[in-house]
């Protein structure tokens, strides 16, 4: 019997729980573990503001490329285009525009050119406003055929990761449909 109780006592101190030396290690192991997480949260949400604003990019770089593909190829009329602010744009279908790279899409660090180029107005929910460079290229390849090109990227985007997107660009034939 005093045996068995001796090796209870002995049990007992041997388990007293966690020094504070062990709980401060779990600590910061724990603070290591949220501050990573919570760098992920802050990436994630940077990388849905630029997610939305291509989004945008590209549903207005389509818009243009709708509304100068609406006229023949062998027509060159003047377009109108409104922005939600009602901004008024001169949109030319006549070949010419910005500056293309070799790769194609818009060079944006070329100077725009007049009636290829606007800043247009994206009104979103809440009030809030994000202007938008869009240019566009025309090749005449025949009298039947052109050739577009239209890249659009938010204006004053610069190189902050929470703002920066690439410009999203189309291109597409127009011919002589209607």
């Amino acid at each position: 019997m005093e045996l068995t109780l001796r090796k209870k006592k002995a049990r007992g101190r041997n388990e007293r729980g966690m020094t504070l030396i062990e709980l401060m290690i779990a600590l910061v192991v724990l603070l290591v573990g949220v501050v990573g997480s919570m760098s992920l949260v802050a990436l994630s949400i940077g990388s849905d503001g630029r997610n939305r604003q291509q989004s945008n990019a590209t549903t207005l770089s389509q818009m243009m490329t709708e509304k100068i593909s609406s006229v023949k190829a062998s027509t060159s009329p003047a377009l109108t285009v409104l922005d939600c602010v009602g901004n008024s744009y001169t949109v030319n279908t006549a070949a010419g525009g910005g500056a293309v790279t070799g790769s194609g899409d818009i060079d944006f660090t070329q100077a725009p050119v007049a009636n290829y180029q606007m800043y247009y107005t994206d009104c979103g929910t809440g009030g809030k406003q994000i202007t938008y460079d869009i240019r566009w290229n025309i090749v005449q390849t025949s009298s039947y055929v052109k050739f577009v090109t239209v890249s659009s990227r938010m204006k004053n985007a610069g190189k902050d990761l929470k703002f920066f997107a690439l410009p999203v660009t189309v291109h597409t034939l127009v011919g002589q449909g209607t």
